[in-house]
């Protein structure tokens, strides 16, 4: 990209504009973009006090590739979704469900478990996933967590040689009422977090929203 130059491994310490401290050396900036995830101490922390931003770990697995053996087709959801998104919170039966997947298997609603996958171009299949707030948040990750994602995987998908490659988590954070959090916390700063899991999706359009509400 033209214009745009890259900095890796410079991490932003200070900012008092124009004046940038980061990775040792000083830069100058008319605006800076604080866009740090779940950490909200390192830079203006005062910004994220009463916003009520909760952090947010999942769990996820990657099988090794199908190649062309195998093809999943659209990206698949098990019944646990329906507890986890606010779009089906209309749906009459919804309650039940809660309360039966609440007495039959606790430990669900205890990690945050429901079920997804879909298959990346290379063949591989993505699967997750939990949630895990806050306090309960550690460094270490639960093999009992991934033993109910692939256990309730086999009640509605059959797949076949199934080899985990690859295990991780992630960290988030998430507000509680709104899609996305944005704070001005001094003259020229914008921080911007709170995305949660739809990051992905949303990010690249908040990014044109945030821009255009800088410029006016």
């Amino acid at each position: 990209m033209a214009g745009v130059q890259f900095e890796f491994g410079t991490a932003v310490a200070a900012y008092e504009r124009p004046r940038v401290v980061a990775g040792g050396r000083t830069w100058a900036a008319d605006r800076l973009l604080v866009c740090t995830g779940d950490d909200l101490q390192t830079l203006y922390p005062e910004a994220y006090v009463g916003a009520g931003l909760f952090r947010c770990k999942l769990q996820m697995m990657r099988t090794a590739s199908y190649g062309g053996r195998f093809r999943l087709g659209p990206m698949l959801a098990g019944g646990l979704t329906l507890r986890h998104y606010k779009n089906f919170q209309s749906c009459p039966t919804l309650a039940a469900v809660k309360e039966r997947v609440a007495r039959q298997n606790p430990e669900f609603d205890h990690y945050g478990v429901h079920v997804m996958a879909s298959q990346n171009g290379q063949g591989e299949l993505v699967l997750g996933d939990s949630h895990e707030y806050d306090a309960d948040i550690e460094p270490f990750d639960k093999p009992e967590i991934d033993a109910l994602i692939l256990d309730y995987l086999r009640t509605f998908l059959n797949v076949p040689e199934l080899q985990i490659a690859a295990r991780w988590h992630g960290i988030y954070v998430k507000h509680p009422r709104d899609a996305y959090f944005v704070a001005q916390p001094a003259p020229g700063v914008t921080a911007v977090t709170g995305v949660g899991g739809a990051g992905m999706t949303l990010s690249f359009g908040l990014a044109e929203h945030v821009l255009r509400s800088i410029e006016g």
